[in-house]
């Protein structure tokens, strides 16, 4: 178990870290960076003399910038609610403190540098949806720690002997280090383990709904992974290693109290579990679609074949085998058509590859062109997808466990969801899903009627009829719209769209304005903001090492381009305006002159399209790419 509430003094020479309940206390040099613990009260008392502490809720990690290490802290956090027993929170505040007083030791240049890496911590750390537990690992769902534990053990073990030998395990040495964001901050701390703190990115839901008298517990995680981990439009596909961007593994949990089931002589204080596991991913081949300041840049694929089928079987063979995920059903949401239609075409290829059916034989690919099938509205039509994928929930299954935590089901397979972003129509799409799951686990604790068969009507009558089901029914909209909206934010920089479906169960015309919005913001954030953003998640995760003596990646200048054409535009609107309010001598002259910069204005807006790359906000630090690098993408 993790200190929950801390002290730090921050000593000239000294951090002195005192945990309200224990009586180990942290000290770490400033000057060498050396850690240790003391449990001498009186010594510790001599170094904290005359310094006010300051109250934190944990230890993120270090972070080496150029000034030096630098100390991570949450300030803040929010309770989200309690599973299984522990309690779960969110970061609501954290902060960056320098091991060094001050940065007298560096170069004009190097200090100048060291701010801008502090600004971009800082905005790393403000992004929202931080969670962590200071007594359980948040990082793995259900079944994974179910695993975990039946690997730690002898397999004669009895569950509580396993699960006894997993709690002495240290959260940070246990945790998947897929989903800890704070893994390489961590490094120094783990051999201090009630001190580290492991911290997920994405999303963390716990409602307690009202259930035949009795209450459950519905909780939705959605856990980002760390590798190759980034913004929309610079982080896309896969990388050699099999690295998916925007991977995502999102797990429904149901707490049922033993006696809600048909079982009326079960103890009413236990709970089973029920756990419905689903991942998301960007297209698994090798791709790209760097902004250009086009609304929706043309992807491009890589032709390098080998690359690609080297890249798509690490891909599967971790998800598979060493994730132990199982089969995969994957679900593409693709356009057959438009810009998205070479994509579609190359991973439909190479999902058919006789290799690739060889080596993963349970690998199962539905195309369901959600444009095409749900354009005018005719979102009923998503029915089609449940109906589809009707007989992979009869094999695929799902976790179940019984109060002593021993498995009693186990979930054989997952979806894995994808479009181009890997968030609107992802969402939709894993919410009905996951509610066709859910539907399963009612109906096997004897409640079949509770939802409509079809789960895509929502508003349903059996749901308007029974109080049971539209509380649950109303839980499951919001947890899932909400999950929409954080990861949206976290990836593409505002929220979801087509969330008024997922909320709602129907289109709506103010969703429609509301995605149009959204959908303004998207453009601009990811043209001109994302560079900056992309920046600082490399620094935050340790993509990127700053290193003393190393160019400035923040001196790279524009290209004349970028200054000339916007002044000329201007300058051309300008002169327009002036000849349309200033009364003409001549309309010969003022047609001529009209003339002039109107094509003066038309040449700078082609012009500033044409070369749309170097307009855009680009990464300066773990992501440094050419324009010819990118040619042969």
């Amino acid at each position: 178990m993790i200190y929950e509430v801390l002290s730090l003094f921050n000593t000239p020479d000294k951090f002195v870290i005192q945990p309200h309940n224990g009586l180990e206390t942290l000290i770490i040099d400033r000057q060498t960076g050396d850690m240790s613990i003391t449990m001498d009260s009186s010594a510790v008392s001599r170094l904290i003399v005359g310094t006010p502490p300051t109250t934190i809720y944990g230890l993120w990690g270090v972070l080496q910038l150029l000034s030096g290490p630098h100390l991570l802290i949450v300030q803040a956090r929010r309770h989200v609610g309690n599973l299984r027993g522990h309690s779960l929170w969110r970061v609501e505040s954290a902060d960056i403190l320098p091991y060094c007083r001050s940065s007298l030791h560096l170069t004009e240049t190097a200090a100048a540098d060291n701010e801008i890496y502090l600004q971009l911590v800082r905005e790393s750390l403000r992004t929202p949806g931080y969670y962590f537990s200071y007594t359980t690992d948040l990082s793995r769902s259900l079944q994974s720690a179910c695993r975990y534990a039946a690997e730690s053990v002898d397999y004669m073990a009895t569950p509580a002997a396993a699960a006894a030998v997993v709690d002495a395990t240290p959260l940070c040495d246990r945790a998947d280090d897929r989903f800890v964001w704070n893994y390489n901050s961590l490094i120094k701390l783990r051999r201090f383990p009630r001190f580290a703190l492991p911290v997920v990115h994405g999303f963390v839901c716990v409602r307690t709904v009202p259930f035949k008298g009795r209450t459950i517990d519905y909780a939705l995680i959605s856990r980002r992974s760390r590798h190759r981990a980034g913004v929309r439009y610079y982080t896309r596909g896969l990388d050699e290693d099999g690295y998916a961007a925007n991977f995502v593994e999102t797990e429904q949990i149901l707490s049922v109290p033993s006696s809600a089931g048909t079982n009326p002589t079960a103890n009413p204080n236990a709970q089973t579990l029920f756990s419905f596991v689903q991942t998301r991913g960007s297209v698994p081949l090798i791709w790209s679609q760097y902004p250009n300041l086009l609304y929706k840049p043309a992807p491009t694929v890589s032709q390098d074949w080998d690359k690609q089928f080297d890249a798509f079987v690490a891909h599967f063979s971790d998800q598979v085998f060493t994730r132990c995920y199982g089969n995969q059903v994957i679900v593409n949401l693709l356009d057959a058509v438009g810009k998205e239609r070479e994509l579609c075409a190359q991973f439909s290829r190479m999902c058919s590859l006789t290799e690739v059916t060889r080596r993963f034989d349970g690998l199962r690919y539905e195309h369901f062109d959600f444009h095409r099938e749900c354009s005018r509205l005719r979102w009923d039509r998503l029915s089609l997808l449940l109906e589809r994928t009707e007989p992979d929930f009869d094999s695929m299954g799902y976790f179940q466990a019984a109060p002593d935590g021993s498995p009693q089901r186990t979930q054989h397979s997952v979806f894995r969801v994808n479009c181009i972003d890997c968030l609107d129509r992802t969402n939709v799409a894993q919410c009905l899903l996951a509610r066709r799951a859910l539907a399963r686990q009612l109906a096997d604790l004897g409640y079949a009627a509770l939802f409509a068969n079809n789960a895509t009507s929502s508003n349903s009558s059996e749901s308007k009829t029974n109080p049971d089901a539209e509380s649950l029914e109303s839980v499951i909209k919001l947890a899932w719209s909400d999950n929409a909206d954080e990861l949206s934010l976290q990836y593409a920089g505002t929220g979801a769209l087509k969330a008024d479906f997922t909320r709602t169960g129907r289109r709506t015309k103010f969703g429609a304005l509301r995605d149009a919005y959204f959908s303004a913001v998207r453009y601009a954030r990811n043209n001109f903001y994302d560079g900056w953003r992309q920046d600082a998640i490399d620094l935050l995760l340790g993509n990127y090492l700053p290193e003393r003596g190393e160019l400035s990646p923040f001196a790279q200048g524009r290209d004349w381009k970028v200054w000339l054409l916007p002044s000329v535009l201007l300058f051309g609107l300008t002169m327009l305006t002036m000849g349309a309010l200033l009364p003409p001598e001549h309309w010969s002259e003022q047609m001529l002159f009209s003339l002039f910069w109107c094509t003066s204005v038309v040449l700078a807006i082609f012009g500033i399209f044409y070369y749309g790359e170097d307009f855009v906000d680009r990464p300066r630090l773990g992501q440094k790419f050419s324009r010819q690098k990118r040619s042969t993408v």
